[in-house]
């Protein structure tokens, strides 16, 4: 058994917490294991679909749904290839959050929580993003936050009735009205309430307040980078962002 949806991305948007309540769905199935993102289209497609399949999908037990998450995948466009060449039916999801947050998130989760044990010294507040010298930088921490440039390209491979875009501030405001849309559109029963509904996952790094690490005129900077994206994404996706400018 192949998956019919993909949770896509994008990254520091809860798709830990919304892979644990697939988990507990008693409709759903994902693959049971320690971590969320499997990244097969974007890193192990050499391996093939049936090491693919085996490796993730061999305890399917007749789930109406069947999916992963991997929030490589929307902005790799090898990745959207190869799932609209394998999976053409397949539905996808993603949420999205404000991009200023989110670059600081990844930031925060590397630099502050030491998950590298030695950080080069520009390292120590996101303005080494903006560095003219710092494109393999920007990069890394900055490109996935392009949100609008990267929902064109999904649009461009799959129908818009089969691609839920999803607000991280949705999320946060009512959870489970957030998972009534999300399970509508699995056509799974959406009354369903997990045990993980009201708990955060994956946290963010203690203490690791913006105003702390950034100043303002680099969020004011990088507000305004992000400004032209965020204003093609409203169009998009027929919603107001204002607050992300």
């Amino acid at each position: 058994m192949l998956p019919d949806f993909l949770h896509i991305g994008a990254g520091k948007c809860a798709s830990t917490w919304l892979w644990e309540v697939c988990k507990e769905h008693p409709e759903i199935y994902v693959p049971q294991y320690d971590y969320d993102n499997v990244n097969f289209f974007t890193v192990r497609y050499h391996k093939g679909l049936g090491w693919y399949e085996r490796t993730y999908f061999s305890e399917y037990n007749g789930e109406p749904r069947v999916g992963e998450f991997s929030n490589s995948y929307m902005e790799y466009l090898p990745a959207l290839d190869r799932i609209a060449r394998h999976l053409p039916d397949a539905k996808l999801s993603m949420i999205l959050r404000n991009p200023v947050d989110t670059i600081f998130l990844g930031w925060a989760q590397t630099y502050l929580k030491g998950k590298v044990a030695e950080h080069p010294e520009c390292w120590r507040d996101l303005s080494f993003v903006l560095d003219h010298h710092g494109h393999a930088f920007f990069r890394l921490w900055a490109e996935g936050e392009f949100y609008a440039r990267h929902l064109k390209n999904v649009y461009a491979r799959f129908p818009k009735d089969r691609v839920l875009v999803m607000i991280y501030e949705d999320l946060c405001s009512d959870p489970g009205k957030f998972l009534e849309h999300f399970f509508s559109f699995l056509e799974v029963d959406r009354a369903f309430r997990p045990v993980v509904l009201n708990t955060v996952i994956n946290s963010d790094t203690p203490g690791s307040d913006p105003d702390k690490y950034m100043d303002r005129s680099l969020r004011d900077e990088l507000r305004e980078m992000y400004r032209p994206d965020v204003e093609e994404l409203e169009k998009l996706i027929d919603r107001d962002l204002s607050h992300w400018r």
